[in-house]
């Protein structure tokens, strides 16, 4: 299936950030046991919106950053982003984004379970 053929759904004060982001899911498994991946989401960052610092546990993200720029903090320390750039945030790490510009920012988002599944 194509990518514009997905349902986007908008997200509004993502992880306690400010203003909104359209977001297309192309795989969701949240629940997923073991290693793999989540999901994937193709987002739109409106202008000055941003995604709040949160935590991440068991879990990782990939940030590709497709097009825009703005300010990604990885443990507290900030980074200019903008397209071509990837953001790894690992399982006891925190992250978040902002869109510092006038204009919209496209990113690829990828969650990877990175704790096997317990077993009985």
């Amino acid at each position: 299936m194509l990518l514009r053929d997905r349902m986007v759904r908008e997200i509004q004060n993502c992880h306690g950030g400010t203003g909104k982001l359209a977001c297309a899911e192309v795989l969701a498994d949240y629940r997923k046991a073991g290693c793999g991946i989540k999901f994937i989401h193709d987002d739109l960052v409106e202008p000055g919106a941003t995604i709040g610092e949160h935590e991440h546990r068991g879990d990782e993200e990939i940030y590709i950053i497709v097009s825009g720029h703005g300010t990604m903090r990885i443990d507290g320390q900030e980074h200019d982003v903008s397209a071509g750039d990837v953001c790894l945030t690992r399982s006891g790490h925190t992250h978040s984004l902002e869109n510092s510009r006038d204009c919209p920012m496209r990113l690829l988002v990828v969650g990877v379970s990175v704790e096997s599944a317990k077993k009985e």
